[in-house]
């Protein structure tokens, strides 16, 4: 069996039987209100900094950024270039880091 299949025959049986028991280790993720992707482009230096911060954490590096993300949108009065300058300025000092 092609991977392809593989996955479309797993999916199925899945949403056949939503209330299967579970493996241990599995993470589900139905649900929730996120739907929407944001693709974002990291130097390799900036996501060992950005995974290592989450790692700290317990957290997945993808949570991590997007409680940051977050975080500076809901500051008061900010605009989005002001944000997006205070990212910018944050990954730099973090890459700088690593160097």
């Amino acid at each position: 069996m092609r991977i392809d299949e593989l996955i479309a025959a797993e999916s199925e049986a899945a949403e056949r039987n939503p209330d299967a028991e579970f493996q241990p280790g599995t993470k589900v993720t139905r649900g929730h209100s996120r739907t929407r992707t944001l693709q974002v482009r990291l130097n390799n230096e900036e996501f060992a900094v950005l995974a290592a911060a989450a790692e700290q954490r317990g957290v997945p590096a993808s949570t991590l950024a997007r409680e940051l993300l977050l975080s500076q949108l809901a500051e008061p009065a900010s605009t989005p270039q002001a944000v997006i300058a205070r990212m910018r300025a944050d990954l730099d000092a973090l890459a700088s880091t690593v160097a």
